[in-house]
């Protein structure tokens, strides 16, 4: 089956995080990625630690397979004038530049379209390309922090606490990678290229989901709740008998009930749990919250997690153990759909990397990230056309 973007070509001048995430979601969806980067330095990743494999850094070989790798000096006549011709033939650019650099480069959108009418300049920022913090610079950390994400996670009356996964930079680049696809749609009816401007502020607004509309309705500012959840009780990380943990989470009627019934069934001194008038409707268990996550913080801990594991699939109750990276790396239903696969790597090695969340049918390949400028050379005879003498030019010129 044809891979759906194979169609597509890519280049990406992007670097660490967020753009390199989406321009691997797009080229683990066939789409020919092609990497630009400053000769003799590349993306910033390639040095960052504490992980190498055989001198390749480990962050670098997470967000940069299924591309190819051209070395242009994009501040030199002839490394722009390459890259002009690259972007005559080619679907899109991506950036996370800071606001302005475009422009300094001329590289820019405006730039572009006067070479490629249909060109898509898709970019991805901090705070957006406009507005009073347009040029500030942005951290996932930072934009956790503005966007409030820190402010709800956590234990209450403990300081803020910055969330494990990195989704400033991860939501940046997953709305990157989503923007891109809209205006690849939008082309196909119109003819036309597209800006597009992604904020990684902006995208951790939108993550609020139900937190901001429970603002926004009611005027109460949402506070941390642990492993909690506003609505859906209960809904909380409780300790097992091995001293690991194990999350249960009824955001309905009915799983309540399930759950209350396999307490009773499997917990001696819960018979009376599911008859409990106090925990009858939901509004009864809101009002005892504390009293209910007593109840089942005792009961879950007459058992281990592999036994509360087991009982959550055979009474189909909304539950799971708490799993550590490297737990779940040994899921068997995160390995049922390929989300851990092994990728060969000229001087890594063999190394395992998490595999591609979108599901089409469509065979997947995983070629191993490229070495810096590794295709320089491939690319501008197949794409732009040049002779080896025009590129053997290039490299003397130090543009490539």
């Amino acid at each position: 089956m044809t891979a759906p973007l194979a169609d597509a070509r890519v280049l990406e001048l992007t670097s660490v995080l967020g753009g390199p995430l989406a321009a691997r979601l797009l080229a683990d969806l066939g789409a020919d990625v092609i990497k630009i980067e400053q000769p003799g330095a590349g993306d910033a990743s390639r040095k960052l630690g504490p992980y190498f494999l055989g001198g390749e850094s480990a962050y670098f070989l997470g967000f940069n397979r299924n591309k190819r790798s051209v070395a242009l000096d994009l501040r030199s006549d002839a490394g722009r004038e390459a890259f002009y011709t690259l972007a005559a033939k080619s679907d899109v650019v991506l950036d996370n530049f800071r606001p302005g650099v475009l422009e300094r480069l001329r590289i820019d959108h405006e730039t572009l379209r006067k070479i490629n009418p249909s060109i898509i300049s898709a970019s991805l920022s901090g705070f957006g390309q406009d507005g009073p913090y347009a040029r500030r610079p942005a951290f996932d950390g930072v934009v956790q922090a503005l966007g409030g994400a820190m402010s709800v996670t956590g234990n209450p009356g403990d300081d803020p606490v910055y969330m494990g996964f990195p989704m400033g930079d991860v939501g940046g680049g997953w709305g990157l990678a989503f923007g891109t696809l809209a205006a690849l749609h939008e082309r196909s009816r119109t003819g036309e290229g597209k800006r597009v401007d992604v904020s990684m502020l902006d995208m951790q607004v939108s993550f609020q989901a139900h937190l901001g509309a429970f603002y926004l309705a009611s005027g109460e500012t949402p506070q941390p709740i642990g492993s909690g959840h506003p609505s859906n009780i209960p809904a909380k990380a409780f300790r097992t008998q091995d001293g690991r943990w194990a999350q249960i989470h009824c955001s309905t009627e009915p799983f309540w009930f399930k759950t209350a019934e396999m307490m009773a069934a499997v917990i001696p001194g819960m018979e009376r749990l599911p008859d409990d008038p106090r925990f009858k409707t939901a509004e009864g268990r809101m009002a005892h919250r504390g009293e209910l996550e007593a109840i089942l913080a005792e009961a879950v801990l007459a058992k281990t997690q592999e036994e509360w594991s087991a009982l959550f699939v055979e009474w189909d109750v909304p539950g799971a153990p708490i799993n550590d990276i490297a737990a779940v790396y040994e899921d068997p239903q995160v390995r049922h759909r390929r989300m851990v696969t092994e990728i060969d790597h000229p001087t890594a090695g063999r190394f395992r990397a998490s595999g591609n969340p979108i599901k089409m049918g469509q065979e997947e390949r995983f070629a191993p990230p490229p070495t810096l400028g590794e295709h320089t050379r491939e690319v501008l005879r197949e794409v732009a056309g040049y002779s080896d003498a025009m590129v053997d030019a290039l490299e003397a010129a130090q543009a490539g």
